[in-house]
């Protein structure tokens, strides 16, 4: 009887199983001799390709995969205690898709010769600000990173001048939030080594919003310092997205534009109540026209706003203006010199 185990990705086990349904790589609660065969399995038949086991014991890498291999596969598998993959040398692509950590994982010391696929893994959420990945020297061409759970620091990590990290779609809880600032920061000073010049955008963004989350009273010297970095931050995060959404800016100007018009509807409001429907909604385009131009361009004279009231409104959407004009021209610039 085959293994009934089936993989995510349509994979079946072809191994001979047990009482229990499943080979003595897909079976759970194995016996100690059990564990013990498996290892020694892997050893004698030079196992490359792991998918879907289960692996009950600590895994140390470099006292098992001694061979020679075209690549590594370890999909799907569960790793129920340590797995140690120090001071290995990873001389091939490895994937560790689907992969569950449900301990203890690391990678000190190891060594990537080509390329390493993190997808949809799991890694245990106590070890997401533990550097796992210290003096690790990655000289493949890509390190992917794709909807991971709780990715570990990767500060510590040695990268070539050639390598491409990718990490996307990964979204830290609040226990990780120093880690998701650290580990965008590394893919975003990677991106810009190699010349990755379309991801740095994101990265910075992706930092930025990490960074935000992770900001303490206690690492200003005063309150007040404290309150003007927080306000400025929000303020460039809904803005201009940190420098990396634009459009922000052009959505702001509609929404200035728009608001300033209402208000200047109001600077006689004796003689608003007195149109009816139509003739406000013709007022209020004339005085949109005349918000956008004082917005743009300080006005062109050919509508006067007299009273007082006015008078302020106007000051306030030109300072407004001429803000917004150089925001909007130091973010294009960085973005073009980049």
């Amino acid at each position: 009887m085959d293994c009934k185990w089936k993989s995510n990705q349509n994979k079946k086990c072809s191994r001979e199983a047990d009482n229990s349904g499943y080979c003595i790589f897909h079976k759970r609660n194995k016996t100690k001799e059990e564990n013990n065969l498996l290892i020694k399995t892997i050893i004698t038949e030079k196992i490359s390709d792991f998918s879907g086991f289960i692996i009950e014991e600590d895994f140390v890498a470099k006292n098992i995969l001694n061979y020679e291999y075209k690549s590594l596969n370890f999909s799907e598998v569960e790793f129920l205690k340590s797995a140690i993959f120090d001071e290995y040398k990873f001389r091939a692509d490895v994937f560790f898709n689907y992969t569950n950590f449900k301990e203890t994982v690391s990678f000190r010391d190891s060594v990537f010769l080509e390329n390493c696929n993190f997808y949809k893994t799991i890694f245990d959420e106590e070890y997401v600000n533990k550097k796992i990945f210290e003096r690790l020297k990655f000289k493949g061409q890509n390190l992917i990173v794709n909807k991971v759970e709780n990715l570990p620091r990767l500060d510590g990590a040695v990268f070539s001048q050639c390598s491409k990290v990718i990490i996307r779609d990964i979204v830290y809880l609040k226990k990780g939030y120093l880690a998701g600032k650290i580990n965008y920061r590394i893919a975003r000073i990677q991106a810009k080594k190699i010349g990755d010049y379309e991801s740095i955008g994101y990265y910075y963004y992706k930092e930025r919003t990490y960074g935000t989350k992770v900001m303490k009273k206690d690492d200003y010297p005063t309150y007040n310092e404290y309150l003007s970095a927080r306000f400025f931050d929000i303020l460039s995060k809904y803005t201009i997205g940190y420098g990396e959404r634009p459009w922000n800016i052009l959505i702001i100007t509609i929404i200035i534009i728009s608001v300033f018009a209402f208000f200047y509807m109001f600077t006689e409001i004796n003689k608003i109540f007195s149109y009816n429907p139509k003739e406000i909604i013709k007022i209020y385009m004339d005085f949109w026209y005349f918000s956008m131009v004082t917005f743009a361009t300080v006005g062109y004279g050919d509508i006067v706003v007299g009273t007082i009231l006015g008078k302020i409104l106007v000051s306030i959407e030109v300072f407004l203006g001429v803000t917004v004009a150089a925001t909007w021209a130091s973010v294009v610039i960085k973005r073009m010199i980049r």
